[in-house]
């Protein structure tokens, strides 16, 4: 996986493990309206370039290519907790991962990440690997390490959600400066005269 493409949104999956869901927790995924803005990376991306996401989730995502790449962001939430939800294809294109993730990836399974807006920053954590294993390995979530670097969570949509409800925070680093996090600050737009 390419360093500086995974940045703008999932900076640092490339150095922690990968976790992919069987599939998202809720049967209908929704636009969340707070995510609408132009966003510059702080923390875990390059600031060259912004990633815009309009009022029904459409998401312009700047590739290393200096092109863009257009998708809609779909999520859920938990409780007080939100979540994206990324199909394996729309993930390896955010991440520049050239295919990894489509071969590593169990057929029609997912990635989350766990986000939080406050105020005009927001905070996106990936799952870690090693803190998703904990439950899987004392018997309290299905699933299981497809290889070195990528975790799978089986289960039931019920079983996932009361495992993120349960153990979300720890699952998906709560640490703004930590691995697998990225920080964004919405740009408010140029007023012109």
């Amino acid at each position: 996986m390419s360093l500086r493409g995974a940045a703008l949104a999932f900076a640092l999956l490339a150095l922690t493990a990968c976790v992919t869901f069987e599939r998202a927790p809720v049967a209908t995924l929704a636009c969340d309206p707070a995510l609408a803005g132009q966003w510059r990376p702080v923390n875990g991306g390059p600031q060259d370039r912004d990633i815009v996401v309009s009022a029904d989730c459409t998401m312009q995502w700047p590739e290393e290519n200096g092109g863009t790449y257009t998708t809609t962001l779909a999520g859920f939430a938990l409780d007080a907790s939100r979540y994206l939800v990324f199909a394996p294809a729309v993930a390896d294109r955010l991440m520049n991962a050239n295919g990894d993730m489509l071969r590593t990836a169990p057929r029609g399974s997912v990635f989350l990440a766990r986000y939080r807006i406050d105020g005009d920053r927001a905070t996106v954590w990936l799952a870690d690997g090693d803190e998703t294993m904990r439950p899987l390995a004392k018997g309290q979530a299905r699933g299981r390490r497809l290889d070195a670097s990528n975790v799978h969570v089986e289960g039931s949509r019920k079983a996932i959600a009361a495992l993120l409800r349960a153990r979300g925070e720890t699952l998906f680093d709560s640490d703004a400066n930590g691995m697998g996090t990225l920080t964004l600050q919405r740009i408010a737009p140029e007023i012109t005269p």
